[in-house]
């Protein structure tokens, strides 16, 4: 299965991150947070997988919810997932 950039970046961008897709490289993005943007984290895709620009492997085609998830956390994006505890 081939890696694909645009869904990924499709769900980051649901997630409410800013996304770049590399001008010359369709196979990279640049996710980041659009309130500050010093939070930013570099994707590529790797033979059969995404890897950030520090090696570390996010997951691979077909699960690109998960990946997402995975970028989203470090850049400080806040991720319902279920019910939240209700305060006065």
């Amino acid at each position: 299965m081939d890696t694909n950039p645009q869904g990924l970046a499709g769900r980051l961008r649901k997630r409410g991150l800013h996304v770049d897709v590399g001008p010359t490289d369709a196979e990279s993005l640049r996710a980041a947070n659009p309130l500050d943007g010093m939070l930013t984290e570099q994707i590529a895709a790797n033979g059969n997988r995404y890897v950030t620009s520090v090696g570390f492997e996010i997951g691979e085609p077909g699960l690109e919810a998960s990946c997402a998830e995975r970028i989203a956390h470090p850049l400080a994006i806040p991720v319902q997932t279920g019910p939240r505890e209700h305060t006065p």
